[in-house]
């Protein structure tokens, strides 16, 4: 690593990516003085929300963050499990598909050092001016573990081990102290990251030094109905054990923020979430009744997977955790470990997906992690489209949206949908495509277990998801330095904004096809 640059005259920016950490536990327990490091930073310089492109899933979020474009021009949608364009199967997409860069690589052209270590969504080449860290301990990795240099990744490995859950597959804890088992890996994991980013920080003064912390998005999702009462998991006694859990990640990463700016005080630091957190009420699994009830998706066909597995009919969201009733998660990581990764993750997604009825339907639902996804059967797009583009498109799309504004969760007496998101209205870009048509946001203050609308009638089911926290629509900004405002709140701005704002903070130029722009208001 080149070490000959004078630090006296780097102007160095240091960002720390918080996944999923959610905006309210940080301001809570900031200003409560549990997470002293931001509380302090907050002091000393700017604090704001930004908004998400979780609308789309949370597969999108990075690829928006790191390239400062939205999901129709980056192609980032929900890559765990994207619609093939022109077919009706569900395919897995990895970082370097991509369709638009990050923000480091015209940092690296136009000669500056960059340090890129355990970000998600992202690949290293081998012209990075710098060394780049790709899945070390990533809690949905969409890239092959590997490195710039090459031998990065095996001395990463070499002098802190590796993250004690890697290659986990989303094993749901049974009991007390498995619960307790699993949130100190996530601790361990959590400081062993931290010396990873002081092993690295150390080599030489970058010009721009990137870590994320995937430990908060883990915890945020398998912990939260440990303190939610609202959750229909919630245990008082699990509280009582492992109530502190999210805290002590978050404190655990308080700290090494503190580790890494004692090293250099006086380095631009940005800190950012790209999505935050909170309880999965989502409605998502009774979206495929329901547009068949409403006599948008057929039923009627009866082979492939519906075959094995009778909640299929409903879509691949219920098929892949029936798969998971039937083969445990210890077994699916031990096959994992076997196969060659594009081949389970072709395999698997070909499987999720066997026997729907899409091309028989005007429109039917795909997958996402939190909002609904509804993909009209279009003509000219889909291969056997049913919809006309243009005037039936569009009245179809109004259709729908009003159907699904009338549905009420009959436990609450509330509307079940808080709004119907016309994708094309929203983000525009060459991969626009390959999104879904409809973004269904549920309202999201208590489980959904039926829906029911005077026209549809009543469908049931429970969400069988073991995550039981999903992401929210904001992140947040922390930014401070000496040429930043100090101890202000700022409006709201854009996860695609902190792309453009980090290249201006570094004099570079930023590219006609980002959609963010420069946060000119962060500046004295």
């Amino acid at each position: 690593m080149n070490q000959n640059k004078n630090q006296s005259d780097n102007h160095q920016v240091i960002v720390i990516g918080l996944e999923a950490a959610e905006p309210a536990l940080i301001e809570q327990w900031a200003g409560e003085g549990k997470l002293p490091t931001l509380q302090r930073l907050m002091r000393e310089g700017s604090w704001r929300r930004l908004q998400s492109t979780t609308e789309i899933s949370s597969g999108a979020t990075w690829a928006s963050l790191i390239t400062g474009t939205n999901p129709a021009k980056h192609g980032m949608g929900f890559y765990h499990r994207q619609l093939k364009p022109g077919t009706y199967t569900i395919r897995k997409k990895y970082a370097e598909e991509t369709a638009t860069e990050p923000f480091w690589n015209p940092l690296s052209r136009s000669g500056k050092r960059v340090a890129i270590l355990d970000l998600p969504d992202t690949h290293a080449t081998e012209d990075l001016n710098g060394v780049m860290l790709v899945g070390w301990g990533a809690e949905g990795l969409n890239a092959t573990q590997h490195s710039w240099p090459k031998h990065l990744l095996q001395e990463t490995f070499s002098r802190v081990g590796h993250h004690p859950l890697e290659f986990w597959y989303q094993e749901r804890p049974k009991t007390i102290p498995a619960w307790q088992e699993f949130s100190e890996k996530l601790l361990e994991g959590t400081r062993r990251r931290t010396q990873i980013a002081k092993w690295v920080l150390a080599q030489e003064p970058w010009d721009c030094y990137v870590i994320g912390y995937a430990e908060p998005h883990w915890i945020g999702h398998y912990f939260w109905h440990i303190t939610d009462q609202r959750h229909p998991d919630y245990d008082s006694n699990l509280e009582k054990a492992c109530g502190d859990a999210i805290l002590r990640i978050y404190q655990e990463v308080d700290h090494g923020i503190s580790t890494l700016l004692d090293m250099y005080p006086d380095a631009t630091i940005i800190i950012v979430s790209n999505t935050g957190m909170g309880p999965n009420f989502s409605g998502q699994h009774l979206l495929p009744q329901v547009l068949e009830r409403l006599g948008y998706t057929t039923g009627k066909s009866s082979n492939g997977l519906t075959r094995f597995l009778p909640h299929q009919k409903w879509g691949p969201y219920y098929a892949i955790k029936s798969i998971e009733t039937i083969v445990s998660p210890k077994l699916i990581e031990k096959v994992k470990r076997i196969l060659p990764e594009r081949l389970w993750d072709d395999v698997t997604r070909h499987f999720l997906t066997m026997g729907n009825t899409w091309k028989d339907s005007l429109a039917f639902e795909i997958p996402s992690d939190y909002s609904g996804a509804i993909r009209i059967n279009l003509k000219g797009r889909e291969p056997h489209g049913l919809i006309n583009p243009g005037e039936e498109y569009d009245r179809l799309c109004d259709e729908i949206t009003q159907d699904l504004l009338e549905l009420i969760n009959p436990d609450t007496g509330e509307q079940a949908v808080a709004g119907v998101i016309k994708v094309k209205d929203l983000y525009k870009g060459n991969h626009l495509d390959e999104l879904q048509d409809l973004i269904v946001q549920w309202n999201g203050n208590a489980p959904i277990n039926h829906l029911e609308s005077e026209k549809m009638g009543k469908v049931s089911g429970i969400l069988p998801d073991k995550r039981t926290g999903a992401h929210m629509v904001n992140g947040f900004l922390l930014a401070s330095g000496k040429t930043l405002r100090k101890n202000h709140i700022l409006e709201n701005a854009h996860i695609m904004d902190v792309a453009p704002t980090i290249l201006h903070l570094l004099h570079e130029p930023i590219p006609e096809i980002m959609d963010g722009k420069v946060l000119s208001d962060l500046f004295v």
